[in-house]
């Protein structure tokens, strides 16, 4: 039996999107929330624009040009929000509290689409939105602050995807609209950069650690992977949604947050409170039952 491209695309976007989630906490935590941010916007382009050469399309409509725009707004602040998170806060919770998404999108659909919701979606909404306060709650049982960011991240990519879902259906192509948008980002990230003294203070200072520091430069080129990784995540996904089978492909990618703090215990031993991890696990099925129903 043939599998229909959509899947497949979801498939292959869920798998680059675990691998970016799960080396971003190295790459936080070591090298920064400021230069990891310039990692994933710069070299993240590099498959999109591989990408847009292939398929071959360099002309889209205004009004796809300025979703295109807006989104890369979002883009950005997602980064940097969920970059800021993973620095002092572990890979798992800052993970799965991107399963708001599917949680939103339904109550977007219901405010302002007026579509119908069924049993259900809203027994699963309560469950995401539970699970979510469950992980940004403390051992004293008070809001941990230094989680905000990851939900903040988590509205923001939310948004990115329901514009971007109108930039390519009115472009009638998936690359050109998240080039722009990637593209959208790099100067304010450079702008955020520019702040911080995380990156190195000029690029021979750079190179001279890249070249004798072989700890940092194996990080670097694990990021380097990383970045490229979620670049071609996101020129794969376009695929899915312009597929008629995006709402398998949504349950598929549905899995990456499950599969990427699953490695988070795996690899960077993370402890989760036991609230926490009743949360973790409550979201969870609360984001997996919203993507099949």
């Amino acid at each position: 039996m043939d599998v229909p491209i959509g899947t497949i695309a979801a498939i292959i976007c869920t798998i680059t999107w675990i691998i970016a989630g799960t080396i971003s906490k190295k790459a936080s935590t070591d090298l920064g929330t400021h230069m990891i941010a310039f990692f994933y916007m710069i070299f993240g382009l590099v498959p999109i624009i591989i990408a847009t050469l292939v398929v071959g399309v360099f002309s889209i409509p205004l009004t796809s040009i300025i979703l295109s725009l807006v989104c890369g707004l979002f883009l950005t602040l997602g980064f940097i929000s969920a970059f800021k998170a993973l620095h002092t806060e572990s890979l798992a919770s800052v993970t799965v509290l991107n399963e708001l998404q599917p949680a939103v999108l339904v109550l977007l659909g219901l405010f302002v689409l007026s579509e119908k919701v069924t049993g259900i979606q809203i027994v699963s909404i309560l469950m995401v939105f539970v699970g979510a306060v469950m992980i940004i709650t403390n051992e004293k049982m008070t809001i941990n602050k230094k989680l905000i960011p990851a939900v903040i991240s988590s509205l923001c990519w939310t948004f990115y995807w329901v514009i971007m879902t109108y930039a390519i259906t009115s472009a009638g192509t998936f690359v050109l609209p998240v080039l722009i948008s990637r593209l959208v980002g790099v100067p304010f990230v450079l702008m955020y950069i520019s702040k911080s003294d995380d990156m190195p203070k000029s690029v021979n200072g750079f190179m001279l650690k890249f070249k004798k520091n072989r700890a940092f430069m194996v990080l670097v080129v694990l990021t380097l992977i990383a970045a490229f990784c979620d670049g071609s995540g996101d020129a794969i996904f376009g695929i899915t949604l312009q597929s008629p089978v995006l709402a398998i492909g949504a349950a598929i990618i549905a899995l990456a947050p499950m599969m990427t703090a699953f490695f988070s215990f795996l690899l960077y031993k993370d402890k989760l409170t036991r609230t926490q991890l009743y949360g973790l696990v409550v979201m969870i099925i609360g984001a997996l039952a919203l993507s099949v129903y």
